[in-house]
């Protein structure tokens, strides 16, 4: 029998075949979705006259598609079928619907879509005050470990409208990378390579200062690749500007300090609070996360402080934060003019735990912090997998703590749960699984933010379901009862899961 060879040109042509064809993420539904951010324009009405917008971050942690994506929705354009009758999503403080709605074809017009890339972080959003309009953030740990910046714009019919900022809709293209092309006025004295923030994942937005801090899981060597000299930075730019110009490096790990990775950042009055987390440390492997809470001074940012928390409570590692100020008397104001009180916040995790931490400092305008002191006030237990946390105010805009409510999301259990510092105890956990088996199909509750908007005694939680590729909308009626909160819809197609792999299945439903 003769062989038949191919021909140069038969070459070429299946050369040309085996080359993959453009496989751009979905626009009808979400694909491991993390980020989500919440915003309701001043001059809609509120919440009794708009749902708002919601904005999501999709991962593609399967790589199934091109890229990640950045969508928004426009909440009130959003519709189902009940009984043969067109459903839209309630607004908050409406009567809610007797069972969860289910809004599974999200149809995101081209314009409310772009192309980031994957593994997706959270998502932060600024207000920009010159055209009232947001800005989005989102760090995504593919390579390039890129920061994705995404300006929003209403079209005539109120439709969202995404761009990147530096032009186009594949923010890919020119995206500020944290680990590349650092300019080398940020080198540092003694360290062989430049600073760089390797995994990138939170974001946190400082309007008052304009600038936007950024963390990274994942420790810094240097050099490169070589498992020697590790740190781990807050990375910096500004919110107007989030360009190379801007971007800017705070060591977290002076001499005589540990180094770790860092999961959340919060602003107090004098200080940032960033917490720790493990990090993957080259060819060392995953190392246990070396610092749990480093306080980084506000305006001196080279004063970088650790309290010993570890050394009143057991703990691991940590994972979001939020701060609130708390009441300062009339005396006590009068002693000591810039006398701080806050309150901490904080997720752990080995146990899981929500910690409550005072602190008590004088933030004198343009110095240094004076050094605190700190006082652990509560620890409860929660479910495994603590991942994200939002604060619920019962009267948004004041200062009195004791009111608050905490929203945490756990991905062990893929549940809310719900703490209310009035009664010092969890008060609900709303269960946000999926009917499919949690062994192979695990929803995971991962992001979260919330609408608590002033005057309406009424809040509504958005969480991302990671594992299940949907967006959860819980909903408490009356704050006064956050042990009456429900989940009211479902946005997104649950994502198809293979049972033998636990891995998802990249066709299009």
């Amino acid at each position: 029998m003769r062989l038949h060879f191919l021909t140069p040109a038969l070459l070429l042509l299946g050369a040309c075949s085996l080359e993959s064809e453009p496989n751009p993420p979905p626009s009808t539904r979400f694909v491991y979705p993390s980020g989500v951010a919440f915003w309701r324009p001043p001059t809609a009405g509120g919440p009794s006259a708009s749902n708002g917008y919601l904005f999501v971050a999709n991962a593609n942690f399967d790589n199934c598609y091109d890229s990640g994506s950045l969508v928004a929705l426009n909440l009130d354009t959003l519709s189902t079928q009940v009984n043969g009758q067109t459903v839209m999503v309630p607004r908050l403080g409406s009567t809610l619907p007797d069972s969860t709605l289910a809004f599974e074809d999200l149809a995101t017009a081209d314009e409310s879509l772009v192309q980031i890339r994957s593994f997706a972080g959270e998502l932060g959003l600024w207000v920009n005050p010159a055209s009232g309009l947001p800005r989005l953030f989102v760090p995504s740990r593919a390579e390039g470990n890129n920061l994705n910046a995404v300006d929003v714009s209403l079209d005539a019919n109120g439709a969202p409208v995404l761009n990147c900022v530096q032009g186009g809709v594949d923010c890919r293209n020119g995206a500020l990378s944290l680990t590349d092309d650092i300019p080398a006025s940020l080198s540092e004295a003694g360290r062989p390579d430049l600073p760089r923030a390797p995994s990138p994942i939170g974001v946190t937005v400082d309007a008052a200062s304009g600038t936007l801090y950024v963390t990274h899981s994942e420790a810094a060597d240097s050099p490169a690749k070589s498992s020697t000299n590790f740190e781990n930075y807050l990375a910096t730019v500004k919110l107007d500007n989030p360009t190379r110009d801007t971007l800017g490096f705070i060591p977290l790990s002076p001499e005589g300090y540990l180094y770790g990775g860092s999961d959340s950042v919060t602003v107090g009055a004098g200080y940032l609070y960033v917490t720790g987390r493990n990090f993957v440390a080259g060819i060392n492997g995953t190392v246990g996360g070396n610092f749990v809470l480093r306080l980084v001074d506000k305006n001196e940012p080279g004063i970088i402080l650790e309290p010993a928390l570890q050394s009143v409570f057991s703990i691991r590692e940590a994972r979001a934060a939020r701060v609130v100020p708390r009441p300062v008397t009339a005396a006590e104001r009068a002693a000591r003019p810039n006398f701080v009180r806050e309150r901490l916040y904080m997720l752990a995790r080995g146990p899981d735990t929500l910690l409550t931490v005072d602190f008590e400092y004088d933030a004198v305008p343009g110095s240094a912090a004076t050094q605190p002191f700190f006082r652990v006030v509560s620890a409860v237990p929660l479910p495994d997998g603590v991942s994200d946390m939002q604060l619920i105010e019962r009267t948004p805009g004041t200062s009195n703590a004791d009111t608050n409510i905490l929203a945490v999301t756990s991905t062990g259990d893929s549940a809310v749960s719900l703490y209310d510092e009035a009664l010092g105890q969890v008060v609900a956990q709303v269960p946000l699984v999926n009917d499919l088996n949690q062994t192979s199909n695990p929803s995971q509750a991962f992001g979260l933010t919330v609408d608590n908007p002033a005057g309406t005694n009424a809040a509504r939680l958005f969480v991302t379901n990671f594992g299940d590729g949907q967006v959860s909308i819980v909903d408490i009626p009356d704050l006064a009862r956050p042990q009456d909160a429900r989940v009211v819809a479902k946005l997104g197609m649950q994502q198809q899961r293979d049972p033998n792999q636990g891995t998802s299945v990249c066709q299009e439903n």
